[in-house]
């Protein structure tokens, strides 16, 4: 008998114990999930739209890029957020904090809000800023749910050298040449071909 309910006691013990370590969210950038605490590194880069430097958690409405908050159970979660801008040497402009269903500006260090994670869903944890000059700025992410807090690093960087090596480093290569009629050459001719390049894009191109 002492044997039979010293194990349900280690059982339920378990039980207890994988309950309390359960996760209701999880932090999410470009696909992943996040361990919580985790720093996101964020490098500025010129808007597509109207020119200007941005740091951006999310610079485009795809639901796998960028960062969200994914609701882990079936049920609607309450949620009480905050951002605290720790660090901020970019002197960055016009940030903004965009998490359920409006978006705000943080006009001082810190900002706070509430809002709810729909079941079984995620939601855009979007943060970002102009900078106005070579540096870096770091901000924590807490989101309190049931008691527990989830928390995520976003650090912003802009500095010239960075940022002109990571655009020759994402600026696609012309690998193959191709006539008009699709015939591929060995190499590039004078005045229009098309090409096919690093990132899977055929495109027009000319020599002049």
């Amino acid at each position: 008998m002492k044997k039979i309910i010293t194990s349900i006691t280690l059982f339920c013990a378990s039980l207890f114990a994988f309950v309390a370590q359960a996760q209701d969210a999880v932090f999410q950038f470009q696909g992943q999930e996040l361990e919580d605490g985790a720093t996101i590194n964020i490098a500025a880069t010129e808007d597509p739209l109207f020119g200007w430097l941005t740091c951006d958690t999310n610079p485009s409405w795809d639901a796998d890029n960028g960062l969200f908050l994914v609701n882990k159970t079936s049920r609607k979660l309450s949620c009480d957020g905050t951002v605290t801008i720790q660090t901020n040497t970019l002197k960055g402009s016009s940030i903004q904090w965009c998490m359920g269903q409006d978006c705000m500006q943080v006009k001082g260090t810190s900002l706070s809000k509430s809002f709810d994670l729909p079941a079984s869903s995620k939601i855009m944890a979007k943060f970002d800023c102009e900078p106005n000059q070579e540096g870096e700025m770091l901000t924590k992410l807490e989101v309190k749910i049931n008691g527990k807090t989830y928390t995520v690093n976003i650090h912003f960087v802009y500095s010239e050298e960075a940022n002109v090596g990571a655009a020759n480093a994402q600026k696609p290569v012309a690998l193959e040449f191709y006539t008009l009629d699709g015939r591929r050459i060995d190499k590039q001719p004078r005045g229009i071909s098309l090409a096919r390049f690093s990132d899977g894009k055929v495109r027009k191109v000319v020599l002049k």
